[in-house]
């Protein structure tokens, strides 16, 4: 072999190392179990926001955990607006996916879009951008049905992300034909998850609720404490935990990224997911020594 072809070898080899390495580092994230998280028994933070900072030389990390509120006079809303102007980031990072609304006023943002609202209001005032933190649908699926099934994911989702809204008035009309519109032909098909026929009726959804419960479906007999990760009192509260574990991962991944590119970040996300990577932030900064 050539010493330009030994060189070139080694290089190639170098590379693979590093690379290898670095996607290990990426997924050896600590995290808090969602059954050891500082929440109480509904799942109030101890604080809300809940609100975590870091500096490590040029860099700096600001993290808000939240809890959902659309009351402009919330408390809340003064201190992410007021730590906003103290850090000035340089990008925020958000749940919800791409953000591309914009409002006139502040209060006219929360009253829409809750904290999302707010976040945009302010990096369009300062002329910066957002950055999706969320795991796409179809990924969390992918990695959801590889860890336990495709039918468990599908019944997982299902509850999750329509049954308990539609229970709480998100939707309107026979809940049949609105998990379809207002689910499957939303969520999945947007996210080009591909479902058979059957797997699409609401009746498929039924089914695999009474082969795992044992019992008919209604809405007076499915239970959020059969779903919550804070609980091993069913086998989907594992699921649970699994599902915001690929995200806590992703979302860690997308920190770390945004910090190889900016000096000053700023993160606004669901409370509960900002207890579980707590240990994960500080590994994070400690990385960019």
């Amino acid at each position: 072999m050539t010493i330009q072809r030994l060189t070139l070898a080694f290089t190639i080899i170098g590379l693979t190392t590093i690379f290898s390495c670095k996607a290990q580092q990426l997924d050896d994230y600590k995290l808090i179990s969602y059954l050891d998280i500082k929440v109480d028994s509904f799942g109030n933070l101890p604080r809300n926001p809940y609100v975590l900072t870091f500096k490590q030389g040029n860099k700096e990390l600001l993290v808000i955990g939240t809890q959902h509120s659309f009351d402009t006079l919330n408390p809340m809303f003064d201190t992410i607006e007021n730590l906003f102007y103290r850090l000035k980031p340089e990008l925020i990072i958000n749940v919800g996916g791409n953000l591309t609304k914009t409002y006139k006023s502040r209060n006219l943002a929360i009253n829409k879009s809750a904290e999302l609202g707010l976040e945009k209001y302010l990096a369009d005032k300062a002329g910066i951008k957002t950055h999706n933190g969320d795991e796409s649908f179809r990924q969390e699926f992918d990695e959801l049905s590889k860890a336990y099934s495709r039918e468990e994911a599908i019944l997982f989702f299902g509850s999750e992300r329509f049954v308990f809204p539609f229970a709480f008035g998100q939707y309107e009309g026979a809940i049949d034909t609105s998990y379809v519109n207002n689910f499957i032909e939303k969520d999945y098909k947007q996210n080009d998850i591909k479902l058979s026929n059957n797997e699409k009726s609401f009746d498929y959804y039924k089914g695999l609720y009474k082969n795992y419960f044992n019992t008919e479906f209604t809405l007076d007999t499915i239970s959020q404490l059969d779903f919550t990760p804070f609980s091993k009192r069913n086998h989907f509260c594992d699921v649970s935990r699994k599902s915001k574990e690929f995200r806590d991962k992703y979302l860690l991944r997308q920190i770390e990224e945004q910090l190889d590119k900016h000096n000053k970040v700023m993160v606004v996300y669901g409370g509960w997911h900002i207890l579980a990577i707590e240990p994960a932030l500080k590994q994070i900064m400690n990385r960019l020594k």
